[in-house]
């Protein structure tokens, strides 16, 4: 068995990086990301593209930006008809996917960037064709948490909930620095020094207080009356949770225009394939 990478983005790198007891092929077109990678993982073989016929066993992952996926998957049709696909494509569903390759055997997912340390949140969907599921599952779970929904519209969600939220994360670790910088005239190394502390021990409240909730422990910091108190009234002023709302909800509208915009009869997913 070969598991073949169509594409050796970030994404893809965190994964095949994990497999060192596998045999594994990568397809990079970019020479200058060709040669980084070749130089990185030696035990790797890379290749410019797909040029033989995949085996049954074989699996295939499709790692490639959903504007370039329809051009791929023609260009690789031919050879990986009878191979198991897994698809970590943004917003293109199974259906499509199935007539674009020829090929009922697909496997959908969604993972983060997280699972490039070990801890990511990975989505899957298998058609009913798939018969590696176990082995898909092994991968996965190299990368962190993994969740399987029999609803393929479940992995549209987890692009909102999982796939794209560090980037949530992100931006408001962004805002708090921000803050103690313009606010505060704190110089942006000991802000950002501050604010990483603070987010890592609050996760680590979180993670060694099982029996609490998260509103349990957030009230054990807002005194009545008292300065975090004030903190919170601003965010509850401006609808902080409704922005968490419409930001997710936009995501997760975005991943089904994206299937309607590539072809898919049903954006929501669950074809028949």
């Amino acid at each position: 068995m070969r598991i073949i990478f169509i594409g050796g983005g970030n994404m893809a790198e965190a994964i095949f990086s994990k497999l060192n007891d596998k045999d594994i092929v990568v397809v990079q077109r970019n020479l200058e990301k060709l040669g980084k990678l070749k130089a990185k993982y030696p035990h790797i073989k890379f290749i410019t593209a797909l040029d033989f016929t995949t085996n049954p066993d074989d699996i295939v992952f499709l790692s490639i930006k959903p504007y370039d996926a329809e051009t791929a998957c023609e260009e690789i049709a031919q050879y990986t008809k009878n191979s198991t696909i897994v698809s970590i494509v943004s917003g293109i569903t199974c259906y499509t996917l199935s007539n674009w390759l020829i090929n009922h055997k697909i496997c959908r997912t969604m993972p983060n960037t997280p699972a490039s340390l070990g801890l990511g949140a990975t989505a899957i969907y298998f058609t009913s064709a798939i018969t590696q599921q176990q082995i898909i599952l092994d991968i996965f779970n190299k990368l962190g948490k993994v969740y399987s929904f029999d609803d393929e519209d479940k992995i549209n969600q987890m692009t909102a909930v999982a796939g794209s939220s560090p980037a949530y994360v992100f931006y408001f670790i962004e805002s708090l620095i921000a803050s103690a910088v313009n606010q505060f005239g704190l110089s942006p190394k000991l802000a950002k020094d501050i604010t990483l502390q603070v987010v890592k021990g609050s996760l680590s409240m979180i993670e060694s207080n099982s029996s609490m909730t998260i509103e349990q422990l957030r009230s054990n910091v807002t005194s009545k009356k008292g300065t975090t108190e004030q903190a919170i009234k601003v965010f509850e002023q401006y609808n902080f949770n409704d922005i968490i709302n419409k930001a997710e909800t936009a995501c997760y509208n975005r991943a089904k225009e994206l299937a309607q915009l590539f072809g898919s009869q049903n954006a929501t997913g669950n074809e028949k394939v």
